[in-house]
């Protein structure tokens, strides 16, 4: 499912997930107490990286092929992935190294036709050619010698030894050394390698484990699971948690190797200023050059630049799980309750005005009411806005045009509403005397004053002479 038809892990395990009994975990190859297990969930999250990562090349695996070297009567080796290769160690007496110089050197089998009419053993052979065809440029030996390495020479291929103790973990120098030799033959040189141990399986499975790790970011579990699933029986006994411990440090390998010079190469969108120090002793100074408008860069600008990226994060988040609440940018987060409104400082100062004319409004109103005729012209003239220029130009106009044309119309008001005042003669007496007399007042008075009569005025009192009728002067 997940090789062939591209199922996620999640799915494939999905079948097997509630099964019950559950299935049982996998242990190594050992004959020891087992204490580090895995189980299909390992296998499958491993087998998944493996192929993301591009290390099982479906369309060249052979399963003939497979299935005949991986006997030991014939080579006893697989391919873990495209650049890899684990095998048993081959047998063949004399193990001493031959001088290159020599004639010995010379007569020793240099091409594929050579190896194949030679009376080598039918598993050295197959691994000789095998691996001449193969374009493997690299064996390491982690094991004692049990055969030559002058036949891997003779055909061009690079030979090592890396030998540490049987069963147990390679020192962490010599790790780092295995990896960086296997990822110049890979990347540089184009040319695959081949380890082997005593079998092929625990201490080969260690530094190729380490270097799947270090280059494509494997688990120790998943690793493990793979190499197995590639090769059974790798990785045995101590060797399991030696990967497990060190899984980081391999990882951080590969950081120091690359990623920090991937960071020192990047250079920033916006460089930062050059400044020219002078020494306090020279007296010489720079004029700085003058910039047009079109030249200077705005703050925000260099921001906004550095922030543009060709990598979108976006693209490597999960989708938000339905169902669960998300706190999400609005596009116009005015309307959002919780949201600070941008312009509110422009929102309350453009209240502020219209509640402070209103204020005005209202309060000159209620002043009215309750003033006199003179008193309210003398404060009206008073409140005139001031001519001198440290006034604000806007406040100026503001209080000079509300003022001004309140003022006209109320003292336009008070002088129709004196001069066309009109005493008629309620109830004439034969002494001439006017006991009682209406004043009608315009409908703007009764509008500006509540606490008058509307329209009508009481006057009372007394006339002095006798036979002289005259209006009676309103105060």
């Amino acid at each position: 499912m997940v090789l062939i038809q591209s199922w996620p892990p999640h799915l494939a395990l999905a079948p097997i997930a509630q099964a019950d009994p559950p299935y049982m975990p996998f242990r190594d190859a050992g004959y020891s107490q087992a204490d580090f297990i895995l189980n299909i969930q390992d296998v499958v999250y491993g087998v998944w990286k493996a192929k993301e990562e591009s290390l099982c090349g479906l369309k060249d695996f052979s399963l003939e092929e497979y299935e005949r070297y991986e006997r030991v009567d014939m080579g006893d080796f697989n391919w873990v992935t495209p650049n890899f290769i684990a095998f048993a160690s081959p047998q063949q007496q004399p193990v001493a190294p031959v001088p290159t110089n020599t004639a010995e050197y010379a007569a020793l089998p240099s091409t594929i036709p050579e190896v194949l009419s030679s009376k080598l053993p039918v598993p050295f052979k197959n691994v000789l050619t095998h691996f001449s065809s193969r374009e493997v440029g690299l064996v390491v030996r982690l094991n004692s010698e049990l055969y030559c390495p002058s036949y891997f020479t003779a055909l061009g291929i690079n030979h090592i030894d890396m030998i540490f103790e049987d069963g147990t973990c390679p020192p962490l120098p010599l790790v780092r050394r295995f990896i960086k030799m296997a990822h110049e033959m890979i990347t540089v040189q184009n040319k695959n390698i081949a380890v082997h141990c005593k079998a092929g399986l625990g201490r080969t499975g260690c530094l190729i484990g380490a270097y799947l790790i270090y280059r494509h970011g494997f688990t120790a579990n998943e690793i493990i699971a793979f190499m197995r699933f590639m090769r059974p029986g790798m990785v045995v006994g101590p060797q399991q948690h030696w990967l497990h411990l060190n899984q980081g440090a391999f990882r951080e390998w590969w950081f120091e190797d690359t990623m920090r010079e991937k960071l020192a190469l990047t250079a920033p969108v916006t460089p930062g200023r050059q400044v020219n120090k002078q020494r306090s002793s020279n007296g010489q100074t720079i004029t700085p050059p003058q910039h047009n408008g079109h030249s200077k860069r705005s703050a925000l600008g260099e921001i906004d630049n550095n922030e543009a990226s060709k990598y979108n994060t976006d693209e490597n988040l999960p989708a938000t799980t339905p169902g669960q609440p998300r706190k999400s940018h609005r596009k116009d987060s005015r309307h959002h309750p919780y949201a600070r409104n941008v312009s509110g400082a422009l929102a309350v100062n453009g209240e502020t005005d219209k509640e402070r004319a209103s204020g005005k409004r209202t309060q000159r109103a209620g002043t009215e009411q309750s003033e006199s005729e003179e008193e309210i012209q003398m404060r009206l003239l008073a409140k005139r806005a001031s001519r001198s220029p440290s006034a604000s130009p806007k406040t100026r106009s503001i209080s000079y045009s509300t003022t001004v044309t309140t003022s006209y119309e109320v003292h336009e008001d008070r002088e129709n509403w004196v001069e066309t005042a009109v005493v008629t003669q309620k109830t004439p007496t034969s002494k001439g005397a006017i006991a009682m007399s209406k004043v009608r007042s315009s409908p703007r008075r009764a509008t500006d004053s509540k606490s008058e009569t509307k329209g009508i005025r009481k006057i009372s009192g007394r006339v002095g002479s006798v036979g002289t009728a005259s209006p009676t002067r309103v105060k």
